[in-house]
C-alpha cells in the first residue's frame, strides 16, 4: 500500500504525519518516532516499521516533531507534541475501530524518550512501548495503568551512556530507568539474572524479561 502523507489539526497547526495502511481491517496501530535530527520519512526508511501493515495488518504511523533543529531535522517537544500524539492515536482508532483505542509506541534515540515519556503520562492511550537508545523513567506520580516495554540500548553508546551521563536529558542509567518502569508497573520485586553467554545476561521480571548484551542490551518488562 506504501506511504501516503496525512496532517492532524493540533490547536490550528498543521501537524505532518506518515501512514502505512493495511490491506484489509487493521489489527493494531503502531507509532513509530524519529530521534533528534531526523524526521518523519528517514524513521519510515530506517526502521522499515512500514511493512508491518501488510504482515500482521497494523496501520503505522510516523509523526514528525514540531521544532527544527540545527538547519536538519527536528526536536521532540514535550508539551506540544504530547498533545500532537494524543490527537493522531484519537484519530486513528476513531479511524479504524477493530485496532482498538491503544498504540504500540516505538521510537530511536530522541523518539525512544518521547514514546517513553507520553506513555507515562498517556498511559490509557498506550498498549506497549518499544525503546531503541532511550530507555527513560520519570518523576512524578506513576502511569495510570501497567505499560509493558521492551527496551534495546547499546552498552558503547557514547551519546546516550548506558551507565548514564550528565545532561538534563540524559542523567540516568539504563538500567536505573528499567527499575522505575519494573515498578510503576509493580514487577520490581520479582527478578532474576541467567548468563546466557559471554556478551548476554538476562534478567526475567515477572512475566516480562531484563536483558543485557556486550554493546547492545535488552530491557523488557510488564505485570503479567
Amino acid at each position: 500500500m506504501g506511504l501516503a502523507a496525512r496532517t492532524v489539526d493540533v490547536d490550528g497547526r498543521a501537524r505532518h504525519v506518515l501512514v502505512a495502511r493495511p490491506p484489509g481491517p487493521a489489527t493494531a496501530i503502531v507509532l513509530s518516532l524519529h530521534g533528534t535530527r531526523s524526521t518523519a520519512a528517514e524513521q519510515a526508511h530506517f526502521s522499515a516499521m512500514e511493512t508491518l501493515a501488510q504482515t500482521v495488518g497494523a496501520v503505522v504511523a510516523f509523526p514528525q516533531a514540531i521544532t527544527p533543529v540545527g538547519g536538519r531535522g527536528f526536536l521532540w517537544n514535550d508539551e506540544a507534541d504530547t498533545s500532537f500524539l494524543a490527537r493522531l492515536i484519537s484519530e486513528l482508532a476513531a479511524e479504524h475501530p477493530g485496532a482498538g483505542s491503544r498504540a504500540c509506541l516505538t521510537g530511536m534515540s530522541g523518539g525512544a524518550r518521547m514514546s517513553c515519556r507520553f506513555a507515562w503520562t498517556h498511559a490509557e492511550q498506550v498498549a506497549m512501548v518499544g525503546a531503541v537508545a532511550g530507555l527513560r523513567g520519570f518523576d512524578g506520580p506513576p502511569p495510570s495503568r501497567p505499560v509493558p516495554v521492551v527496551a534495546f540500548h547499546g552498552t558503547a553508546d557514547r551519546l546516550s551512556p548506558y551507565r548514564g551521563g550528565a545532561t538534563a536529558r540524559w542523567r540516568e542509567s539504563v538500567p536505573e530507568a528499567a527499575r522505575r518502569w519494573a515498578a510503576a508497573n509493580g514487577v520490581e520485586r520479582d527478578r532474576n539474572e541467567a548468563q546466557v553467554s559471554a556478551t548476554l545476561t538476562r534478567t526475567n521480571t515477572s512475566s516480562g524479561a531484563i536483558c543485557g548484551m556486550g554493546t547492545c542490551s535488552t530491557r523488557t518488562f510488564s505485570r503479567p
